[in-house]
């Protein structure tokens, strides 16, 4: 009878302290995505965002990697991302795992973006001659033209400028879009003289040509 009451105490003394000894161990996460199926994109869409930008929203599942094109590249198995596209973009959704890859687009048509307005100017101005010397008879007249470019629509000012301070008269010109005029002007020389001219543009901003330097000689005086 002695040694059943000690069993009985020794097995109740064991349940009382093996629990305390037993590690109890949360259980792993796994993929919701069966073995040797590829992965399944849950959703992939764009909505408008603030400042004229969109964001793009994904969940994949089963994926051992996630990624965006157009420059976006690697992503997280679920997430967003703010994009700005200037014209309509598809963006691809690619997942993958070892049993294969699954893509999805979207294709994103940002008509709240509004780019800032360029300011009208022009580029360049180029001024060449048809005879830079001359030696002959006299009269002579040589031809000044000059090549004109704007970034777009527009009118400017301008005038030609010669060396001794003999400015030609204002005249305007104006450009429905961006790219290259020309204007020109004639010279009537009736003595030996020597000089230069220029295109001087005044609006809507600064810019002047290159100097013709013009040399001319005249026999006949």
């Amino acid at each position: 009878m002695k040694k059943l009451v000690v069993l009985c105490l020794s097995l109740l003394i064991l349940m009382i302290l093996v629990p305390g000894c037993v590690t109890v161990q949360t259980p792993v996460p796994v993929s919701t995505t069966p073995a040797g199926q590829a992965p399944v994109i849950g959703s992939f869409s764009s909505s408008p965002s603030s400042g004229g930008t969109q964001t793009l929203v994904w969940n994949v599942s089963g994926a051992n990697s996630v990624s965006i094109d157009n420059g976006i590249g690697q992503v997280d198995f679920a997430g967003s991302r703010v994009i700005s596209p200037v014209t309509i973009t598809t963006y691809t959704l690619t997942a993958t795992n070892a049993s294969g890859t699954t893509t999805n687009s979207q294709i994103v048509n940002n008509t709240a973006y509004s780019p800032e307005p360029v300011a009208f100017r022009v580029t360049n101005v180029t001024a060449t001659s048809n005879q830079s010397t001359y030696e002959g008879s006299c009269p002579k007249t040589l031809t000044f033209s000059a090549t004109i470019t704007a970034n777009g629509p527009g009118t400017i000012t301008y005038r030609w400028e010669r060396s001794d301070y003999n400015w030609g008269h204002m005249q305007s010109m104006t450009f429905t879009e961006a790219g290259s005029q020309s204007v020109t002007l004639n010279y009537d020389l009736g003595e030996t003289s020597s000089g230069w001219y220029r295109v001087n543009v005044f609006t809507p901003s600064n810019i002047v040509s290159n100097p013709i330097i013009y040399t001319i000689t005249c026999l006949n005086n």
